[in-house]
């Protein structure tokens, strides 16, 4: 596995955490959006970078979302973080020792997420 794995997502990461909604019956279930949005990025990802093993070291991720004002940081961030174990780049989100993250505005229509992973050496950052 390389050391450094770079991703670029094309749209607005939506803020899985804001986006479930209540049943009929007591329980809660995700909204539409999110699933959208998971199966449209997985693919993405697995274009951009094809099949491979997940890492198993400690790995540093930086993100930097290019978006309007319209989702906080850290729903994306919990968004992106959860994908990556999901999309098998990483093969459990605990392994994120060191996250950098912002969040730039733009134009909706140009909306976009840069994500660079590195693999911490020795468990190191």
């Amino acid at each position: 596995m390389a050391k450094n794995i770079y991703i670029e997502l094309t749209g607005r990461v939506v803020s899985k955490k804001n986006l479930w909604k209540p049943s009929r019956y007591g329980g809660i279930y995700p909204d539409r959006k999110i699933n959208e949005f998971i199966n449209s990025a997985y693919v993405e990802i697995k274009q951009q970078l094809g099949s491979f093993k997940p890492i198993e070291e400690p790995v540093a991720i930086d993100i930097c979302f290019m978006c309007d004002d319209r989702n906080d940081l850290d729903g994306m961030l919990t968004t992106v973080l959860d994908l990556c174990e999901n999309a098998g780049i990483v093969k459990n989100d605990r392994q994120f020792r060191r996250i950098v993250a912002r969040r730039e505005k733009c134009a909706p229509a140009k909306s976009k997420t840069f994500i660079n992973i590195v693999v911490l050496e020795n468990g190191k950052g």
